[in-house]
């Protein structure tokens, strides 16, 4: 462990700072040795590390690197990405979003959105690190659970970091370099190659599954913390990035086979996908008024009726077309947007608006993971892996709970690859997974043939969808990157 000082009088205040160049200033106030407080871990992991974990979680809520409305919270990062897509679009174009959905430069070094990705990933790599710098090698009990989650967390930011920051990993990212690898609170380092960093992450998660299981941790106990299925998950997603469909398959049925329950109808498409309670619930954040975003919150961007109280410009998010077209009249998820032009009250919402996320007002939960995801990664491993007669059987196990006419699909090959790309767009619609799905499966944007998008472009696949490391709050002040590291514009 780093000698260092620490500051456990504001153990959650320290959450505040970060390990980028702009980020990195220490706060004041009573200090302790690493020595001191690695005792007081020993004898009490709660007091220190519980309010650090809690301070770092919460940051999937409230986290951003500028005070602007559009970028607070992992939700509202990832609702900018889905608009970078096919499926997703604005009603018009007067809204916070429209850069990214009309790509107006989002990806170039320059860019405020690329460096508030860079920031908030590496914000949550730091405050991983920060928590496992404190925990002793020979912690024990509580600790290794805190160790477990720590190690998770960094990882789901590797994850995106590595998503966003170069190339699918087998559409030519594999061989070129990957984005600093910090698995200590430490100084600026180059980039290291996309193998090491994806091996290191899957190292982390192993790690941490192993953790969890030898404590016994019970991942249904809350909705609300890390846990072994998000660490598999996680996995899972990994290692079908990274053409690891053994271990995909198996880290996404450990999921499955954890316990959580798909949602039936009247839960699908009354909740508004906003409430941690639900039974596929993985991983969320359940709303308090001690850390709300308010109307910052992703609700107040996506649901139809939180839109009309906060009075956001009459611009909904809707479905594209073509994709609500695909979706059978027997599928219950159909009825998650307006088959017709909806006038209610005072309020007009244009045809194929989206329900699915409809909440009451923006004071309701997040969801960041549930069980569908896991389905569908697992049936896509499969067929990646040859087992075209486990991957139809997977597929079924879902669409069969969704459409009641679907019958398990015969199709082979590319064509279940197809099939399963068409499940995981109508499931996880808006949920913040089209912009990865889409770069694993090396699938670009057309908007052309469609009806309803408002700004028709067309996006080939592949490094428009990489984004440069941030000129600012990195190259500038990183000696050990420079613009020939850069990503190619």
């Amino acid at each position: 462990m780093k000698k260092k000082l620490l500051y456990i009088a504001c153990s959650i205040s320290l959450l505040a700072v970060s390990c980028s160049s702009e980020l990195d200033v220490e706060p004041s106030g009573p200090q302790v040795s690493d020595e001191q407080l690695s005792e007081l871990i020993k004898e009490d992991p709660d007091k220190v590390l519980a309010p650090m974990m809690l301070g770092a979680v919460d940051y999937m809520h409230n986290g951003a690197r500028r005070d602007v409305s559009n970028v607070y919270g992992f939700m509202v990062w990832n609702l900018g990405m889905d608009l970078q897509g096919n499926d997703m679009l604005l009603s018009n174009l007067n809204n916070w979003f429209a850069d990214e959905y009309m790509f107006n430069q989002l990806r170039g070094q320059t860019n405020a959105l690329a460096a508030d990705r860079w920031y908030t990933f590496y914000k949550i790599v730091y405050f991983s690190n920060q928590i496992l710098d404190l925990i002793p090698e020979d912690a024990a009990g509580a600790a290794l659970i805190y160790k477990a989650q720590a190690l998770t967390y960094r990882s789901l930011a590797y994850y995106y970091l590595m998503c966003i920051y170069q190339d699918d990993y087998m559409h030519g990212g594999k061989d070129k370099a990957g984005v600093p690898l910090y698995q200590t609170v430490e100084g600026a380092k180059g980039r290291t190659p996309s193998t090491k960093v994806y091996a290191a992450i899957t190292e982390d998660l192993k790690a941490a599954i192993a953790l969890f299981e030898a404590e016994g941790y019970d991942p249904l106990a809350s909705a609300t913390d890390i846990d072994q299925t998000v660490a598999n998950l996680v996995l899972a997603r990994v290692a079908l990035t990274t053409g690891n469909y053994t271990d995909a398959v198996s880290a996404a049925d450990a999921v499955i086979k954890a316990g959580y329950g798909l949602m039936d109808e009247t839960e699908y498409t009354q909740s508004g996908f906003q409430d941690v309670s639900l039974p596929e619930t993985i991983w969320g954040y359940d709303w308090t008024d001690a850390t709300t975003n308010g109307n910052k919150a992703f609700a107040s961007w996506i649901s139809l009726s939180a839109i009309d109280a906060a009075n956001n410009k009459g611009v909904y998010i809707c479905i594209d077309n073509r994709l609500y077209d695909q979706i059978p009249d027997t599928d219950y998820r159909k009825k998650n947007f307006l088959a017709e032009k909806t006038t209610k009250g005072s309020f007009t919402y244009p045809k194929y608006a989206n329900t699915k996320f409809d909440t009451p007002d923006y004071q309701v939960d997040e969801v960041f993971m549930r069980l569908s995801e896991a389905y569908l990664l697992k049936a896509e491993a499969e067929a990646r892996s040859n087992n075209d007669a486990a991957a139809q059987q997977t597929l079924f196990d879902l669409v069969s709970q969704r459409d009641a006419a679907y019958a398990k699909s015969t199709n082979t090959g590319k064509d279940l690859l197809d099939e399963i790309f068409l499940q995981s767009r109508i499931e996880l619609w808006g949920e913040g997974h089209e912009f990865y799905t889409n770069k694993r499966f090396n699938v670009g944007v057309d908007r052309t043939s469609s009806a309803n998008h408002t700004h028709k472009v067309v996006k080939a696949a592949g490094k428009e969808f990489t984004y440069q490391i941030p000129l600012s709050i990195e190259i500038n002040s990183n000696p050990y990157i420079n613009a020939a590291d850069q990503n190619p514009l």
